[in-house]
């Protein structure tokens, strides 16, 4: 790994906790913090910070159209990025305080607007392990998802955690890859909306992810 590739990714943890980065950009993050300790320690050390603000006020989903909102004026303000005149979102480096002034703001805004066009319609259940020791839970939202594990292994050999949903007899993938920090925590958002009885499923495989699962579900959550 390049220091110039480590340096630029590093900058990227707190735009990654916030959900700010665009998918691409997300999962060459993810790819980076299997590979780097630095950056994984990093992550574990700021993620309770965006934990611990959304968790303070009762919380309410925002609308999508408020981040595609922010997003949209922040790439009118982007100045262009080469002489190729291409634009490109302007990297977010956040560290402590910023990431947590940060956070507040976005939990905020999703205590506002929620209060005007929504109450919460989250919903949380357990999931099915087969990892002794290991625990997992779904939180099901409008339009995405987030499942936060426990007590995994850290994989080695390159391999990551892929999420997958199986709708109507099919399964697919989430578009979800993590990894989990020493401690065996860890967390994969899932960027779409689940109906009903929508099985979500955690399996071990190859960085960046397969088409297909290679194994039996070693996590399994009813949405």
């Amino acid at each position: 790994m390049s220091a110039s590739e480590h340096g630029r990714r590093s900058e990227d943890v707190g735009a990654y906790l916030l959900g700010a980065l665009t998918e691409l950009e997300a999962r060459a993050f993810e790819r980076h913090v299997m590979a780097c300790a630095e950056c994984r320690d990093e992550l574990e050390r700021l993620r309770p910070a965006v934990e611990a603000v959304a968790r303070s006020p009762e919380q309410f989903e925002a609308p999508p159209s408020l981040r595609r909102s922010l997003m949209k004026a922040a790439r009118e303000d982007a100045p262009a990025a080469s002489a190729r005149g291409r634009l490109r979102m302007p990297r977010i480096t956040l560290r402590w305080p910023q990431l947590a002034a940060a956070a507040a703001a976005f939990a905020l805004a999703g205590v506002v607007i929620g209060l005007s066009v929504n109450s919460s319609s989250e919903r949380s259940v357990q999931a099915t392990t087969r990892l002794p020791g290991s625990a997992a839970r779904l939180t099901v939202a409008d339009d995405s998802a987030t499942l936060r594990v426990s007590g995994l292994p850290v994989l080695s050999g390159n391999r990551v955690y892929e999420v997958w949903v199986q709708h109507d007899g099919a399964v697919r993938p989430a578009g979800a890859l993590f990894a989990v920090h020493s401690s065996g925590r860890g967390a994969a958002a899932i960027p779409r909306k689940l109906h009903d009885g929508d099985r979500v499923m955690v399996t071990r495989e190859r960085a960046g992810g397969v088409r297909s699962p290679t194994e039996a579900p070693i996590i399994v959550a009813r949405a």
